[in-house]
Order: structure tokens, then C-alpha cells, then sequence
């Protein structure tokens, strides 16, 4: 309890003390690496093993209702995302569809705050995203994938390249450069679910959340 609230403060202090000073956004004492294993991760055995209908719900919601992801991330082709959760705001008639998809949230690390997001991704044909980070470290990112085309569809994060799985979960630092492309003929979905980064302590957690919804 004593480590967690003295990092906590910390990290308020790198704010108080310089507020252009770019390590605010970098969280004392957490391990950095550009993957993880996903077998370290309830929540990403939950949404393995109910793939088949996470998939179905998934597949079901109105693909009219996707929106050209609005980060400013530079790209070719089309990028888009239909959204559960953004920016701390529930997606009612998006949660709703999703039952399965939802109830595997709410026991599990979900980040549900400000900087983290629960959405699906979809990357339409010929499509790349340019190497870019987050600003932040304190989340780790789930991709589930549900429908994956067969070739040249992949993500490189850091030094390292992987390629999305129908039914299985990849786990990554998104505070490393990374960047996406579909070079197939076919689009690519993958659920989207940010995550605490696990070496945060609960304490750390309800403090950042209320710091995140104050804000």
C-alpha cells in the first residue's frame, strides 16, 4: 500500500513540477516490454474461450455504424472502429448488442477510464497504419482477433512482427512504436480491449481512475 501511494505521488509530482515535461507520461516502476504473453491474462482467456460468441455478437452490429478512427495517426486506405467504450464513455446501444463481449469486462483488468478504449477494429483492403506510440504506459492492449484474412495482415511492434489469430489473443505495450497493415483483399476485425498494466497495484488503480475521471 505504502509503495503504491508513494509511486502514485510521484508521478503527480513529474506534473506539479513541470507540466511540459514529457516524463508525466511515463509511470514510475512499471516493466517495459513490447509483448506479453496473453496466457498471463484472465481476461484474455475469457474472450478465448468465448470467441464463437463474442465473434457472433460481433459480426451482428449494424457494419453501417463503424466511423473512420478519428486519432490523428497518419494512414493510407481505411481505418475504421465501432466503439464500446471511449475516453472513460459507455456505448450504450453498442454495449448492449454485446452481452457475452461485456460480462467478460467487468471481472478482469478492463481499462474503462479516460485513456483506455474498448472497441473493434477494422482495417479495410490495402490499408496501413504509420508507426506511431501512446503517450502513455500505464495500459497494456488485447487484440482478439475475429476475422482475419489469409496473407500479408500484421502488426509490428517494436522490433517484432506478429500476425493476428481468429480466435486468439495477442497482448502488446502500445507505448512502443507500432504500426499496422492488411495487404489481403478482405477486411480484418479485431475486438480491441485496453488493459491495466498488471504491475499496478489496486490502490494505484482506484487513484488513477478517480484521477482520470476528475479530469
Amino acid at each position: 500500500m505504502q509503495k503504491a501511494r508513494k509511486r502514485f505521488c510521484q508521478y503527480l509530482d513529474a506534473f506539479a513540477d513541470n507540466p511540459g515535461n514529457t516524463a508525466r507520461r511515463t509511470y514510475p516502476g512499471l516493466e517495459s516490454r513490447p509483448w506479453h504473453d496473453p496466457g498471463d491474462f484472465p481476461l484474455a482467456h475469457y474472450l478465448e474461450t468465448h470467441f464463437a460468441a463474442i465473434r457472433a455478437e460481433i459480426l451482428a452490429l449494424d457494419p453501417d455504424a463503424y466511423q473512420a478512427e478519428a486519432e490523428p495517426i497518419d494512414r493510407t486506405g481505411n481505418w475504421d472502429v465501432l466503439v464500446f467504450y471511449k475516453m472513460g464513455q459507455r456505448i450504450a446501444e453498442t454495449c448492449d448488442a454485446c452481452p457475452v463481449t461485456m460480462k467478460g469486462l467487468d471481472p478482469f483488468s478492463a481499462m474503462r477510464t479516460g485513456p483506455g478504449g474498448i472497441y473493434v477494429s477494422r482495417l479495410r483492403p490495402q490499408t496501413h497504419i504509420a508507426p506511431h506510440e501512446a503517450s502513455l504506459n500505464l495500459r497494456l492492449r488485447c487484440h482478439l482477433g475475429i476475422v482475419v484474412p489469409e496473407g500479408d495482415c500484421a502488426i509490428r511492434v517494436d522490433g517484432e512482427t506478429r500476425s493476428w489469430r481468429e480466435g486468439r489473443c495477442i497482448v502488446l505495450d502500445d507505448h512502443f512504436e507500432h504500426e499496422a497493415w492488411n495487404r489481403t483483399r478482405h477486411d480484418r476485425l479485431v475486438l480491441v480491449v485496453d488493459m491495466w498494466h498488471p504491475d499496478l497495484a489496486p490502490t494505484e488503480i482506484r487513484l488513477l481512475t478517480g484521477l482520470h475521471r476528475y479530469r
